[in-house]
């Protein structure tokens, strides 16, 4: 639940002794013991600036089922008598605090359903978990502790499991099957000794309603996918990162499978980057390994195959691959025609979307001996955003027919003469805008400077225009 939500939530019971709400204020000092009444059931303490609980406080709450302190980023430390008379809590959230050590007491909190400790970057020791039998979220993510938690393998009902550190040594086998209720799970694998898992996680895939892994090495990327066959869970998405975690900023775009890659290698000696068959969204940021999306699917792929191999995919995006040339050849037009989204931005290199791959191709365009369209029937937004070297969608003159096609985007794209977009016929044989387009959003000068192949088709596309 959003904080926003869950505080109003509380407030609107506040007036009643059972619950405590000093959410938000810019509290410095933790409620004194005189405040903590043993018939409290919820206290919310979140989003303030306390540093310290008193070393000698053990409220006495038995009932109490809820205690949110997350965003106190000063907290520093809980004395280990603090939960030992809390039996009853049943959701305990201290994310995005500065805590080193979770007091042992936590361990006998076996009513226990919620433990939330996500984003505490000085986190290193979670005690036994083994007697938290009806837990069922466990958030790690962004720790530095050293070891798993003793004790976890014994979370049979654990749906929700997010754990992430990059000082992880180890993460014993066997405890992610172990777990069989889990349905989301949420992996940074930073670390070769966690190779293991990253087989394992795959193995899950079957069973998993979400999966989202980290991946800092190609080989670990690759293993993951090889894993598992082919596809992954319901709901995934996968990054490959050389910046680590802080540099994979995933953007979701309303697709349930997704693949980011940022300033990673995609190629090595031995070994090309592997996707799994049913992406959905394809994003990379600073691939200069990158020259075309030809770069990252199989290359023994035939026009036969092709189709079958990504024609799930949804979303392309390339930001800032300073070397990409091109996006795609008419090859993997096949395995493009679901796309809705396709981005380019900020690459320095590319002069059009569309390449020809050989000469006989090239040739036979030139003769119109094969059709030169390129047909994408649900693309729905078009973006390219500070191409210096951009200059047409298809460089042998081909036209671009999609006619779902709502909001295009062209900015600082200086050296772009033709946009290749071809318009639906009327009966009388005169352009009209696609029935769905929105907005076209261009420079006023750019627009004016454009070629087109059918006439009127400016005069038919001006009240789109947003300059």
């Amino acid at each position: 639940m959003h904080d926003l939500i869950r505080d109003m939530a509380l407030r609107i019971t506040s007036k009643s002794p059972l619950f405590m709400v000093k959410a938000g204020l810019r509290l410095l000092e933790f409620p004194g013991e005189q405040e903590w009444e043993e018939n409290l059931e919820r206290v919310s303490l979140m989003r303030n600036n306390i540093e310290e609980i008193p070393s000698n406080m053990s409220p006495h709450c038995e009932i109490l089922s809820t205690l949110l302190l997350q965003r106190n980023e000063n907290l520093q430390r809980i004395p280990e008598c603090f939960f030992v008379h809390m039996h009853g809590l049943k959701v305990v959230n201290l994310s995005s605090t500065d805590i080193e050590v979770l007091p042992s007491s936590v361990s006998d909190l076996t009513n226990l359903r919620s433990l939330s400790l996500g984003w505490c970057r000085r986190l290193k020791r979670v005690p036994s978990l083994a007697r938290l039998l009806a837990l069922q979220y466990l958030d790690l993510y962004d720790t530095r502790i050293e070891e798993v938690p003793e004790g976890m393998e014994m979370l049979e009902n654990l749906s929700h499991l997010y754990l992430s550190s990059l000082q992880l040594k180890k993460f014993p086998a066997g405890i992610l099957p172990r777990l069989r209720s889990l349905y989301k799970l949420k992996l940074s694998f930073g670390n070769e000794a966690l190779r293991e898992t990253v087989e394992e996680a795959a193995r899950l895939s079957d069973r998993l309603d979400y999966f989202e892994g980290y991946f800092s090495t190609l080989k670990d990327f690759n293993i993951y996918v090889k894993s598992t066959d082919g596809r992954g869970s319901k709901n995934y998405c996968l990054a490959l990162s050389a910046h680590g975690m802080g540099g994979c900023l995933v953007t979701h775009l309303e697709v349930d499978k997704s693949v980011f890659l940022y300033g990673c290698k995609i190629c090595e000696i031995k070994e090309t980057i592997v996707l799994l068959k049913d992406v959905q969204c394809l994003q990379m940021f600073e691939v200069d390994e990158v020259t075309s999306l030809n770069d990252v699917l199989p290359r023994e792929l035939g026009l036969v195959n092709i189709g079958k191999f990504s024609h799930d995919l949804k979303v392309l995006r390339f930001d800032s691959c300073k070397n990409l040339k091109n996006l795609f050849s008419l090859r993997l037009l096949p395995a493009l025609q679901n796309l809705k989204v396709l981005a380019v931005i900020s690459c320095n290199s590319i002069e059009e979307i569309v390449a020809v791959e050989d000469e006989d191709t090239e040739k036979e365009l030139a003769t119109n001996t094969i059709i030169n369209t390129v047909t994408l029937p649900r693309l729905k937004k078009l973006r390219f955003y500070d191409l210096p070297e951009f200059k047409s969608f298809c460089s042998y003159n081909g036209v671009l027919v999609c006619n779902s096609l709502q909001e295009i985007e062209v900015r600082r794209c200086p050296k772009l003469k033709r946009l290749s977009l071809s318009l639906p016929l009327l009966d009388h044989g005169q352009p009209s805008p696609p029935a769905a387009l929105k907005v076209i959003k261009i420079e006023k000068e750019l627009w004016e400077s454009l070629d087109w192949d059918q006439a009127n088709a400016k005069e038919v596309l001006n009240s789109y225009c947003k300059f």
